[in-house]
């Protein structure tokens, strides 16, 4: 074992006391081909260099293995968790029968630490397994979205194209049926009012193929029966047959009898067949037309989506994108996840690589379609804004969130919170590079149980910007000052948190001035019983009374506990004083249905749109 080990680039320069001792407290372990040495996602407690055979490194992508890389005598492996301190990111499996030598953390740790050369040594074998790994994975991962994207443009495609199968059939012997019925209407001499009386029926039967009555089965069944009993008093064969037909033309027994005064006893019954015939031709017609159509807005979403045959980088209509994604997606949102786009009402081109952008909307909204999973009443919320130079875009759902304590990480290449073999923890990196690297652009994440946001900021022109850093996009949804008076001139009651008991300080003077013009202020501050004569609360929800508007005197960065308990209290607005700026707190009191001021004071605002 000392003269094998002494071999391994990792273990020169170590001093000989010191690689004597390393050597006493290793372990040698034995695997026969195919035995699992390894268990992507387990704990990782240890290292092993081979001494004998060869072993395969596999990871789980897209329900299934990819293969990483095989691994030779003399090579070490499982040092990615041990440096890293987390859990395995790959299985490793014996390809033969194999012998290694096995070094617990400590001895690992200590190695490390003794021994600049092994330090050295690992880096380099560490900055060169992770560069061959994302290589494979990104392929991997790119192919893995291609088939789920494959599978769900396949399974959208499969209904409408299933329709004009079934309807061109239908249609088929339809006609066959059409002609008879043609015939027989064609064997009774007709006058021209009786010709005009057929063209208006049939001009209303094509009009009626294509918006059928809208009927549920207990009002439609009467109308069938109601109808049915009128044929068959009337002597008309088949009246089973052509009941439901009328219905769906939306006929009454008063129309009927318009036909039994128009046309003679013995003609009447030709023409509610042909009428019907008429109707199924068109109807089938329609059904087929529906379908071509949904076929080709499928392919023409898919061409856009995948910017076929365009150059790398062109001008891209973001909401063209998003609509387009979500169409590639439709069939994993049918899980009865609620999808509600609130888009700029003007929004300019930007200049991108079309086709990865489309990547980062993919990643994002999927990753959101996994986190409301389970969740009651599943949303996800797609919201643009445009400020300036930059465009943003939210996507925000319900989902559990993401704990504290990995939000740092979220971003980081192999760091994933799905379980081994549902995600490589490549997807937010890839679309964490798209952006910023790519396209010199910034996304922030912002999630607490049942609300989680990823915002992406980029900019319009990204080659003109290199350099440049994405603003904090301060004020992006600025209200109206129509909505801002409509808020001032229907609220009553103001909870002012942060109120302030110093006169010469805003956050006493702006709100006495509020008090003044008529409005009830409830102060919220722990540290004083009362201010401008009113009781005052430690926090909003001991308030007991409802309140209209929540002002506030606090720093941006305490602003959004204060959001979510004035969710909680039910408050109608937020309003932030001048010099306060949250936009992840705006957003969630945004999709509560709060209105949102922010950087404005109220005071300024009053007197401007009220008292004026």
């Amino acid at each position: 074992m000392y003269d094998f080990l002494k071999k391994v680039p990792l273990f020169e320069g170590l001093p000989d006391e010191d690689f004597e001792r390393l050597c006493e407290l290793v372990e040698v372990e034995k695997f026969k081909a195919g035995k699992t040495i390894v268990v992507e996602g387990t704990a990782g407690d240890r290292m092993f260099v081979i001494r004998v055979g060869q072993v395969e490194i596999l990871k789980t992508s897209g329900g299934r293995e990819v293969l990483l890389a095989v691994r030779d005598i003399g090579e070490v492996i499982g040092e990615m968790a041990l440096v890293e301190d987390m859990p395995r990111n790959a299985t490793v499996r014996a390809r033969t029968d194999v012998e290694v030598i096995t070094f617990k953390k400590e001895q690992f740790n200590y190695l490390m630490d003794s021994s600049p050369t092994a330090a050295r040594a690992m880096l380099g074998t560490i900055i060169s397994r992770y560069r061959a790994t994302t290589s494979v994975l990104r392929q991997s991962e790119k192919m893995a979205q291609l088939g789920t994207l494959t599978a769900g443009v396949a399974h959208e495609l499969n209904n409408p194209a299933a329709a004009v199968k079934r309807g061109a059939s239908q249609l088929r012997d339809i006609l066959a049926h059409y002609g008879t019925a043609s015939a027989a209407l064609s064997a009774f001499s007709t006058t021209t009012e009786q010709r005009s009386w057929l063209k208006q029926l049939e001009d209303s039967a094509i009009a009626s193929a294509s918006k059928p009555p809208e009927l549920d089965a207990l009002a439609r069944s009467d109308k069938e029966y109601e109808l049915e009993t009128w044929l068959e008093d009337h002597d008309v064969p088949n009246a089973w047959s052509l009941a439901p037909t009328l219905v769906d033309l939306n006929y009454e027994p008063e129309q009927l009898e318009k036909l039994n005064e128009a046309f003679p006893p013995d003609m009447l019954p030709a023409v509610i067949d042909w009428l019907g015939h008429t109707y199924s031709v068109h109807n089938l017609l329609s059904e087929i037309d529906q379908g071509a159509g949904r076929i080709s807005e499928i392919v023409k979403a898919l061409k856009s989506y995948s910017y076929l045959d365009q150059a790398p980088v062109l001008s891209v209509d973001i909401h063209e994108g998003l609509d387009n994604t979500l169409l590639i997606l439709r069939n994993k949102l049918k899980k009865g996840i609620s999808v509600k786009r609130d888009y700029a009402d003007v929004l300019p081109n930007i200049q991108a690589y079309g086709s990865e952008l489309n990547q980062v909307w993919t990643n994002l909204i999927d990753n959101a379609v996994d986190a409301v999973e389970g969740v009651e009443n599943p949303e996800i919320v797609i919201n643009t804004k445009w400020d300036g130079d930059f465009i943003v875009v939210n996507i925000s759902d319900n989902g559990q969130g993401v704990p504290d304590d990995i939000q740092g990480k979220i971003f980081d290449p192999f760091f994933t919170t799905k379980p081994p073999g549902k995600g490589t923890g490549l997807g937010l990196n890839i679309t964490y590079n798209i952006v910023v690297q790519k396209h010199h652009g910034d996304i922030r994440l912002y999630s607490k149980p049942g609300y989680t946001c990823f915002t992406v900021i980029l900019p319009v022109g990204f080659e003109s910007s290199q350099g440049a850093t994405p603003p904090p996009v301060e004020g992006y949804a600025k209200l109206t000052d129509l909505e801002m008076k409509e808020i001032l001139t229907s609220s009553r009651t103001i909870a002012v948190v942060g109120i302030s008991r110093s006169d010469n300080r805003p956050a006493h003077t702006v709100p006495r001035y509020l008090q003044d013009a008529g409005y009830r202020i409830v102060p919220v501050n722990p540290n004083v019983d009362t201010i401008l004569g009113e009781k005052a609360y430690p926090d909003l929800k001991s308030i007991p009374d409802s309140v209209d508007i929540v002002q506030v005197f606090r720093p941006s960065e305490e602003v959004m506990p204060i959001v979510e308990d004035a969710v909680a209290i039910g408050a109608k607005t937020i309003w932030m004083q001048e010099g306060i700026i949250n936009n992840v707190a705006a957003e969630f009191a945004r999709s509560a249905g709060l209105n949102v001021v922010m950087d404005t004071c109220m005071r300024v605002t009053h007197k401007r749109l009220v008292q004026s």
